[in-house]
């Protein structure tokens, strides 16, 4: 939503010593410091004298923020509405600066999702379906997930998370099927998503850091196959084959993300049509195409269309070039010592 960035710049704001910038007082449209024993002061008495009590601040878009403040410093309730309504879109509890608790609600002020903070990197977190059951309760300590159960619409477990170990389960707010992940040491290694009708959409067999290290399968909505590709550290690389309405029509060799190798395309998933060799992901040798049993062939070199003969007079410059550069190195000298030794 538009408003969420207005939103944190305000509660950047009011932190600290309440400074703000141009682009934060474009966003404002009015800032109330009420003390605790409600009149208004003004914010330079307010800093001087470092009240208890509110920052109530209006900006343009029509969000509302109410802060809490002793002795400078949050504590208490801050609250944001929505756009030009009473209705809380967040609430975030502070103690002495430090945040211990937050609540997010949705339009009609039904609870979302809850994060307590035991510390800053420690967080139990609760979430809601639309309807206000449970959707899924977890724990994770500086990022990596501790424990987590996971709910059906109908309130039933679905998938359990313990000590770093187990399935997580992710749902719309209506309760339909996204994904599931398989979690390990509190990390996802992989993952596998659906379409809306419950068919598997992309199931990915090994991740590292959020990165696809392993093999990536797609399949469409009727459960045909797209895709299957292999990845090293996030990059394609091995065979990876494609398919259209079910068939396969493309097979590709890859070298950490670089075509290396013969390249192939089939009709119906069977007649082989064309076939084009690829070196650090580029056209480098011959393309074969096929069609009523006869075959042509062009020559690539470096991705430029060339001649066999061309082909062959820079391959074979290319190696003498390789082969002077080989003899031009230094070559190390080794002592008599070093020989006996």
């Amino acid at each position: 939503m538009r408003y969420l960035s207005a939103v944190t710049l305000a509660l950047l704001g009011l932190c600290g010593c309440h400074q703000t910038n141009k682009s934060q007082k474009n966003d404002t449209v009015s800032v109330r410091h009420i003390h605790k024993y409600g009149y208004d002061v003004s914010r330079d008495e307010w800093n001087a004298n470092r009240y208890p009590g509110q920052i109530v601040t209006t900006l343009k878009n029509g969000v509302c923020i109410t802060s809490s403040y002793e002795e400078g410093l949050l504590h208490g309730p801050t609250s944001f509405t929505y756009p030009h309504t009473q209705t809380l879109e967040s609430l975030q509890i502070y103690e002495r600066g430090n945040l211990i608790k937050k609540t997010s609600f949705d339009i009609r002020g039904i609870p979302q999702k809850e994060e307590v903070f035991l510390t800053p990197v420690h967080v139990k977190t609760k979430t809601w379906f639309a309807s206000g059951t449970p959707m899924n309760i977890e724990e994770s300590l500086d990022g990596d997930l501790l424990e987590g159960d996971y709910f059906t619409l109908q309130n039933e477990l679905d998938s359990k998370v313990e000590h770093g170990i187990g399935t997580k389960t992710l749902r719309s707010l209506d309760g339909l099927l996204l994904a599931k992940e398989t979690i390990q040491d509190g990390k996802v290694v992989a993952k596998e998503t659906y379409h809306p009708n419950g068919v598997p959409h992309v199931i990915i067999s090994g991740l590292h850091q959020d990165t696809i290290h392993g093999e990536k399968k797609e399949f469409s909505a009727s459960g045909s196959p797209v895709s299957v590709e292999s990845y090293d550290e996030g990059q394609l690389h091995g065979l990876c084959t494609y398919y259209q309405n079910g068939y396969k029509y493309q097979e590709t060799l890859y070298d950490h993300g670089e075509k290396e190798g013969i390249e192939r395309f089939y009709l119906d998933g069977e007649s082989l049509i064309e076939e084009t060799e690829y070196h650090e992901g580029y056209k480098h040798g011959p393309s074969i195409f096929y069609t009523d049993g006869f075959s042509k062939t062009e020559w690539y070199y470096s991705d430029e269309l060339v001649s066999r003969a061309k082909f062959d007079e820079l391959t074979e410059r290319e190696k003498i070039i390789s082969i002077m550069n080989e003899r031009s190195k230094p070559k190390t000298l080794i002592s008599e010592e070093d020989v006996f030794e």
